[in-house]
C-alpha cells in the first residue's frame, strides 16, 4: 500500500509540473523549442568557420557527419591563398576567401617542423613545404605531416609539383631539373616506394632551345602535373607514366607575336570549374588588356577566349604597371637564349577562383586584389609589405600558393606526427 501511495503521489507531481510548463509556454512562447534538432544543428554548424572544428564535429557521430556533409553552406571547398611573405625567412600566412579561418602554420610547433617554412606547392588541401632544404607534406586542417627523404639538393630554386590521391594517402613530388630542345629531366618521388628517381622524358621539339615554365608550381589536373612553357605549349606529365608527356599546344591567337612586336606578355596557368585556363596580361604602346583562355578540349588542344579582353585603362590599382628584365640566374638550365627579354612584373595574375573563372586574383606591389571581370569590380584582399613581393619570377618561389580546403581532409602517408598548437607564455608580475 505504501508503494502504491508513493506512485500516485509522483504521478500527481508530474501532472502539475507538466501543467505549469504548458501554461508558461502559452504565456511566453519560445520558437526555438519548436524547431527540429536537425535544423538547430545546421544553424550551429553554419556558424563554424574553422575547418578543423567542422572535421572534429563530423567525428562525433554518424548523424552529425551526415548533417555537416549535407550542409549547403559547406558543400563547396573553400579557397585559401598561402602567402610566402618573407623572401629570406619564408614565413607563411593564410587568407581564406570564403570565411573558413583558423589555420596558420606559424601558430603550430614541432621540434622538427618549426617555422620559418616555405610553401612550394599544393594539391587540394595538402601542402608541400620546405625548411632548411628539407621537404614536408602537410595537411594544415588535420596538422598531420611527414618528412620526405633527402632529394640531394635537386629542389633548390627549381620548379616543383605535388600530385596524389588524398583518400589513399599516396603522393608524387616531381622536381623539374633541366630542359633541352627535345627533352627534359626531372626527379620524381613516390610515397609508396619512399625513394627519389631521376627520369628523362623525350618530346617533339617546338623551339630552338629549351623551354622555360612561367610558374614555379606545377598544377595538378586530370592526374598529371602541368607547366605552361613561356610562349609555348602546356607540358603535362603523369608520374605513373614516367617516360612520356603530353603537349597541349596553344592556338595562333594566343602566341606572343600575335599581339604585336612591341607587346610584352605575362601569363599564368590556372584551373577553374574543371578546365585549364591561361591568364594573359598584354601591355603594348596603345593598349593594356587581360585575356582569359579556356581549354575546352583537352585531347585536341582546342582553346576558347572567355568574353572580350578586359581593358585596364579605367581600373584603379591596376593602372600602374612595372616592367623588369628576366632573372637568368637559373634559367641557363632551361633556355640558352631567352626569346622574351622582358616580362610584366606588376600586376601579376595569380589564379582564377576555382568556381568562378571570371574572378581573377592579382598580386600588386603592396597588396593582393580580386577583379570581377564581368562587373569590373576590384576588391582588396590583403595588404603586403613591399619587401614581401620582391622576386615573383618562376625560379624564385611563388609568393602565393592557392589551396582548397575540404570537409573530408586528405590523408598523409605514414604521418606519425601531429603539429601541436604553440603555447602562449604568461608572465607573472612579482
Amino acid at each position: 500500500m505504501a508503494s502504491l501511495r508513493k506512485r500516485k503521489r509522483s504521478k500527481g507531481a508530474l501532472y502539475w509540473i507538466e501543467r505549469r510548463r504548458r501554461k508558461r509556454k502559452v504565456e511566453n512562447p519560445n520558437i526555438i523549442d519548436d524547431l527540429p534538432q536537425s535544423l538547430l544543428l545546421h544553424e550551429i554548424f553554419s556558424k563554424l568557420r574553422n575547418p578543423r572544428d567542422l572535421v572534429s564535429c563530423k567525428n562525433v557521430s554518424k548523424r552529425w557527419n551526415s548533417l555537416i556533409s549535407s550542409s549547403s553552406s559547406h558543400h563547396n571547398p573553400s579557397l585559401a591563398l598561402i602567402l610566402n611573405t618573407q623572401p629570406h625567412q619564408y614565413g607563411t600566412n593564410d587568407i581564406c576567401l570564403e570565411g573558413w579561418k583558423g589555420f596558420d602554420l606559424s601558430n603550430y610547433v614541432h621540434p622538427e617542423f618549426h617555422p620559418p617554412i616555405c610553401v612550394l606547392a599544393s594539391c587540394k588541401d595538402v601542402l608541400l613545404c620546405m625548411k632548411s632544404e628539407e621537404l614536408y607534406i602537410v595537411n594544415p586542417v588535420t596538422m598531420h605531416w611527414t618528412r620526405l627523404p633527402d632529394p640531394c639538393g635537386a629542389t633548390w630554386g627549381l620548379p616543383i609539383g605535388l600530385i596524389g590521391n588524398g583518400r589513399k594517402g599516396l603522393y608524387h613530388v616531381v622536381n623539374l631539373v633541366m630542359s633541352t630542345r627535345s627533352c627534359f629531366r626531372l626527379f620524381s618521388f613516390d610515397s609508396m616506394l619512399g625513394t627519389w628517381k631521376g627520369v628523362g622524358v623525350q618530346h617533339p621539339p617546338w623551339s630552338q632551345s629549351g623551354w622555360c615554365p612561367t610558374q614555379y608550381q606545377a598544377l595538378a589536373f586530370k592526374g598529371a602535373l602541368h607547366w605552361l612553357a613561356e610562349d609555348g605549349p602546356v607540358v603535362a606529365y603523369n608520374p605513373n607514366d614516367q617516360n612520356t608527356c603530353l603537349l597541349i599546344h596553344r592556338s595562333h591567337d594566343m602566341s606572343h607575336a600575335s599581339y604585336g612586336a612591341d607587346a610584352i606578355v605575362s601569363e599564368t596557368l590556372t584551373v577553374s570549374t574543371g578546365h585549364l585556363r591561361i591568364l594573359q596580361l598584354v601591355a603594348s604602346v596603345d593598349h593594356r588588356h587581360l585575356y582569359i583562355w579556356t581549354l575546352v578540349d583537352y585531347k585536341r588542344s582546342i582553346w576558347r577566349r572567355e568574353r572580350e579582353p578586359t581593358s585596364f585603362t579605367d581600373l584603379p590599382w591596376l593602372q600602374e604597371w612595372t616592367f623588369s628584365d628576366q632573372n637568368y640566374m637559373l634559367m641557363s638550365r632551361f633556355v640558352t637564349q631567352p626569346e622574351t627579354r622582358k616580362r610584366i612584373l606588376y600586376p601579376k595574375p595569380l589564379c582564377c577562383h576555382p568556381y568562378n573563372p571570371l574572378l581573377v586574383f592579382f598580386c600588386l606591389p603592396e597588396s593582393i586584389v580580386s577583379l570581377d571581370v564581368a562587373t569590373k569590380q576590384i576588391k582588396l584582399i590583403t595588404t603586403l609589405s613591399k619587401s614581401s613581393t620582391q622576386g615573383v619570377y618562376w625560379n624564385e618561389y611563388d609568393k602565393v600558393i592557392p589551396m582548397t580546403m575540404h570537409l573530408d581532409p586528405s590523408l598523409i602517408p605514414d604521418h606519425g606526427h601531429v603539429l601541436q598548437r604553440r603555447r602562449k607564455h604568461r608572465f607573472i608580475r612579482v
